[in-house]
């Protein structure tokens, strides 16, 4: 197949196979990455396609008016809302730019090797209680009593996920694999996405992932309606939340709608954290009815250092980093050769983003 006669620029670091791939498929390939060495003018006034982080592209670019042929930016990142508040994504959002056909994509769908496992093995921490057993083991260093794994001083049990139900608060690609992994543990699943309907599963597949026809949930809820989101939560042993990052998601989920969980319930929050406030989060770990979360985004993010979010025994923290697939970089790429080939064919993009609504 010859290469397609596109001029690609990348800034994402990726591995030999994957440059080689890249070199091979498109005509000519400018590889700087993380920027280094930076994109001479030259470079600028030839490339249609741009592959780059969703944190925004290189420095030496100010304005997509110094990319004149661009007709694509292509992010490594499933998230587009730190790409779309820098400087030159709010110009073009604004009608401040001269080309005004350019399109944005993401590399949604890539990370659900990485991310649902972590939705997953955190469910799992929370119902077995790994948090305080592996901090008492480490400070009281001796075999422990089988009262002293339980955080009511109890006789430990393992809480399992057989017959629990999962609700998943979006139904996206992560959505999607994270419902397919905990059905595979005998969980019942139920799904809230806009709509409150069933729909196809579009954009990046990776094979052997996901749910493709929307079948795997027995019952979906609309976050539009008030009434199917308090029915929702309140069948939602284990609140699975993947929202992205939208003036609609902000504070969605407050003290009143997570009061609504069943008793022991546990919550995982891989979307955004402006889904969550941080101190109505922190009261409903204070309440004997909730079990536990694990969070891998805060409000704020970076969380203060001091945060009494940090030090609560039914919490797990992690800096942003669930998305960390191995050889994720490499897997984005291959959403850009699909899209660069729908660009050359004058096709609609794969995980196409609307500049200004944040997805």
């Amino acid at each position: 197949m010859p290469a397609l006669p596109l001029t690609v620029g990348c800034s994402v670091p990726l591995q030999q196979p994957t440059i080689d791939k890249l070199q091979t498929q498109i005509q000519k390939f400018i590889y700087h990455p993380k920027g280094q060495g930076g994109f001479s003018s030259a470079d600028m006034k030839e490339i249609d396609v741009f592959f780059t982080k969703g944190s925004g592209l290189p420095e030496p670019i100010e304005s997509l008016d110094q990319l004149p042929k661009l007709k694509h930016i292509q992010l490594a990142s499933a998230g587009s809302d730190a790409m779309q508040r820098t400087k030159p994504i709010v110009a073009h959002s604004e009608g401040k730019t001269k080309n005004k056909d350019i399109t944005l994509s993401t590399a949604s769908g890539t990370h659900v090797l990485s991310i649902p496992p972590y939705a997953v093995g955190m469910t799992i921490a929370l119902l077995h209680q790994w948090k305080g057993m592996i901090l008492n083991q480490r400070d009281k260093k001796r075999f422990l009593s089988e009262e002293e794994c339980d955080m009511k001083g109890e006789t430990y049990f393992a809480r399992s996920t057989y017959g629990r139900t999962a609700g998943l608060l979006g139904y996206g690609a992560l959505g999607r694999e994270t419902a397919r992994l905990l059905k595979a543990h005998g969980m019942r699943i139920i799904a809230a996405n806009t709509s409150g309907k069933a729909t196809p599963q579009d954009g990046y597949v990776i094979p052997g992932t996901g749910d493709k026809d929307g079948s795997i949930p027995e019952r979906y809820y609309s976050t539009k309606d008030p009434k199917a989101v308090e029915d929702f939560l309140k069948q939602s042993d284990v609140l699975i939340c993947s929202l992205p990052n939208t003036p609609a998601t902000k504070y969605f989920l407050n003290k009143e709608k997570l009061e609504l969980l069943p008793e022991g319930a546990v919550l995982v929050n891989v979307g955004r954290g402006s889904l969550i406030p941080s101190d109505d989060l922190l009261q409903i770990l204070d309440s004997p009815k909730f079990f536990g979360a694990a969070i891998d985004v805060t409000d704020p993010e970076p969380l203060p250092e001091g945060h009494p979010l940090w030090s609560h025994p039914k919490l797990i923290i992690t800096p942003h980093i669930s998305g960390n697939a191995e050889n994720e970089m490499d897997i984005a790429a291959d959403i850009l050769i699909a899209n660069a080939k729908k660009v050359h064919a004058g096709e609609g993009v794969i995980n196409k983003v609307e500049f200004g609504r944040g997805y």
